[in-house]
């Protein structure tokens, strides 16, 4: 692949969307019914608490060399991100959960959060893969509510297949991972978050 299609797809992708795109599809397509503004002061709140403080979090660790680039290409610059990220994703999901709102939303926000504790603990070792895990992760939810809500999605979930697919297309391309990363970073985040939606109450 093109490495400038390459970068073009990972940015497009990139693991950051998915939160939102996820509460926004709990929000629209399953049986709750939310005022309008209560749908988009949650979305606010998940876009801070899952993008916003991480990202800013990031940046500051990169300005007092913490890490040493904000792409997070080596294993080692990875560690803290991620245990902000997971923390911040956790606490979110309490949010939204205290909110009283959809329980998938605060489930699939805590079953990413689980992701990236593993993904976390996994850097000794290896570099999983956040846009694939990510993308598992919508899955996962896609597939959990799907059954518990007897919901026809097969052409989001097979929509979601090729996506993943063209995304680690574009990952090996940029030399970011290789093949067991990508495979680990995406089964990883499906069976997580899928167990986390549909099992845990």
């Amino acid at each position: 692949m093109n490495i400038r299609l390459a970068k073009f797809i990972s940015i497009l992708f990139h693991p950051a969307i998915y939160p939102l795109v996820g509460l926004y599809f709990i929000f629209e397509y399953l049986p709750y019914h939310y005022p309008r503004n209560v749908v988009l002061l949650s979305l606010l709140m998940v876009f801070c608490g899952t993008y916003l403080i991480p990202v800013l979090i990031s940046i500051l660790l990169y300005r007092f060399r913490v890490i040493s680039s904000l792409m997070m290409e080596k294993a080692s610059d990875r560690r803290w991100p991620y245990t902000i990220g997971a923390l911040s994703f956790f606490l979110t999901s309490q949010l939204i959960k205290s909110a009283g709102l959809a329980a998938e939303a605060h489930q699939y926000l805590a079953g990413a959060a689980y992701v990236i504790l593993l993904h976390l603990v996994l850097l000794s070792f290896l570099k999983s893969s956040a846009h694939l895990g990510g993308l598992g992760g919508f899955l996962g939810m896609l597939m959990a509510v799907s059954a518990k809500y007897s919901l026809n999605l097969l052409p989001f979930i097979a929509g979601l297949i090729l996506v993943a697919g063209i995304v680690a297309s574009a990952r090996l391309s940029l030399k970011a991972h290789d093949g067991k990363e990508l495979v680990l970073g995406f089964s990883s985040g499906l069976l997580i978050v899928f167990s986390t939606v549909y099992f845990l109450h």
